[in-house]
């Protein structure tokens, strides 16, 4: 008889739930994927490990760890606020590396930058002297070396810095026309900017493909749009946050009819004009429901600027690893750390580590917004589409993690006499292999459900 993940899933449902465990870990392993599983109680008692102190690569998984650490060192309750003030006649914009300011959100950037033109307007100032944006501490590179250099255009690598928008990417909309070139548009930022557009028309859906990169003052989208095609919205990564930034600000000085000039004179004192706050949970939200790898290395470098006055990427990582040992005590041996999004693929992390942060980060101020921002079975995030029609639907709420040879799953499992359940599931592979994540999923989820009656449920 030839064993499919159909037929192994429904072999592993007979058995006991520990014996279930152990024989979805042997039927991953079968595949060639090396797995290590921990699972702990509500209290912290072991029920479970194989292989749970070795390291894996932890792609998306590097998230919970994260998280657990961000919130540690910055506090549930952190707001990042962002100073705009009037100096000697020049608009001064205080860095506090906040990564909410999204279109379509409450932290619209048009919305943000039109609240300081409207104190400017009531304070009769029409011109100022210049925009000076003033970084602080955040300095160095926008995005850790060891990210994949071939992909650095995609939405997924967008650049982090202290003066960031829409996640560090740009929005182009396309649409199909009647002439030999599509319809292209800005969606976001709004900026003052030129399109340069060289995406044909074409009557054919093969082939079909676009992409588009910013040059300072220009933006040039090329390749080739399908005339049939509905309208589209494209992400790419900005060259340099800080230049979109500064853009959207004069955009918006504008359309409120204040003029930049060096020359002005501005009879208005030095003041604070405006500061804008925004709540460290909703990055907390797009970091583990999205698995948005920018608000991972974003937050860690608001980490880093705030414990050490160090908002590096370099920075990050060290307050990372201060605040981990003081939720863990220590980090076991063989745990490395090289960014915070888990892009990199020499990160490496034990199941054992993961579950203990879990646990530890629960026992602090921050475990509820950690816990809340967890994609929910079948409900919410990446977790959308996994373990529907189920039971578990609702009741699992885990981050997952896929890149290359890594697949990966750690959350907690509530039970319905609301005991819980703490796991980590990474498992690699060799890279080489296509199409294996789709199975090593579904043992994913047979081992979940096993779990789920570890320790005498029934």
């Amino acid at each position: 008889m030839r064993w499919t993940t159909a037929l192994v899933v429904g072999w592993l449902l007979a058995a006991l739930p520990a014996q279930e465990l152990e024989r979805a870990i042997q039927a991953a392993e079968a595949l060639g994927a090396r797995t290590g599983v921990a699972v702990a109680d509500g209290e912290g008692k072991v029920l479970f490990r194989h292989r749970a102190t070795e390291a894996f690569a932890p792609a998306s998984n590097m998230k919970v760890l994260t998280a657990a650490a961000v919130l540690q060192g910055l506090g549930a309750d952190h707001q990042f606020v962002t100073q705009f003030a009037l100096h000697e006649g020049r608009l001064v914009v205080r860095a506090s590396g906040d990564p909410n300011w999204i279109t379509g959100t409450a932290h619209s950037p048009e919305a943000i930058f039109g609240e300081v033109a409207a104190v400017l307007q009531r304070l009769h100032v029409t011109t100022v002297r210049g925009i000076d944006l003033e970084p602080g501490s955040f300095r160095g590179p926008d995005r850790p070396a060891t990210w994949p250099r071939d992909q650095l255009y995609t939405y997924y690598c967008a650049p982090t810095g202290p003066f960031v928008l829409e996640q560090g990417t740009f929005s182009i909309g396309l649409s199909a026309s009647h002439g030999a070139l599509a319809e292209v548009n800005l969606a976001a930022p709004l900026v003052d900017t030129t399109l340069r557009n060289a995406v044909e028309m074409v009557d054919t859906a093969k082939g079909a493909s676009y992409g588009a990169i910013d040059h300072g003052d220009s933006v040039q989208v090329r390749g080739k749009f399908y005339r049939r095609s509905p309208p589209v919205v494209i992400r790419t990564a900005a060259q340099d946050p800080a230049t979109w930034y500064e853009a959207a600000l004069r955009h918006a000085l504008g359309l409120a009819g204040i003029a930049i000039d060096p020359t002005s004179t501005v009879s208005v004192a030095d003041t604070v004009l405006h500061e804008h706050r925004t709540a460290l949970s909703a990055s907390m939200l797009r970091m583990l429901e999205d698995s948005s790898n920018f608000d991972a290395e974003q937050c860690l470098r608001v980490l880093g600027d705030h414990l050490t006055g160090d908002g590096s990427l370099a920075g990050g990582l060290a307050a990372m690893r201060a605040e981990l040992e003081v939720l863990l005590g220590t980090i076991p041996e063989g745990v490395v750390l090289l960014d915070g999004s888990g892009l990199s693929k020499g990160n490496r992390l034990t199941p054992g580590t993961l579950v203990a942060a879990l646990q530890a980060c629960q026992r602090g101020h921050g475990g509820k917004v950690l816990r809340d921002a967890l994609p929910i079975a079948g409900q919410t995030g990446t977790l959308e589409d996994r373990f529907v029609r189920t039971d578990l639907v609702g009741r699992v709420h885990a981050k997952t993690g896929w890149i290359r040879g890594a697949s990966a799953l750690s959350g907690i499992v509530e039970q319905s006499d609301g005991q819980v359940r703490w796991f980590s599931i990474l498992m690699n592979y060799d890279p080489r292999k296509d199409g294996l994540n789709k199975d090593l999923k579904q043992l994913q989820e047979a081992m979940v459900a096993a779990i789920d009656k570890l320790g005498g449920k029934g």
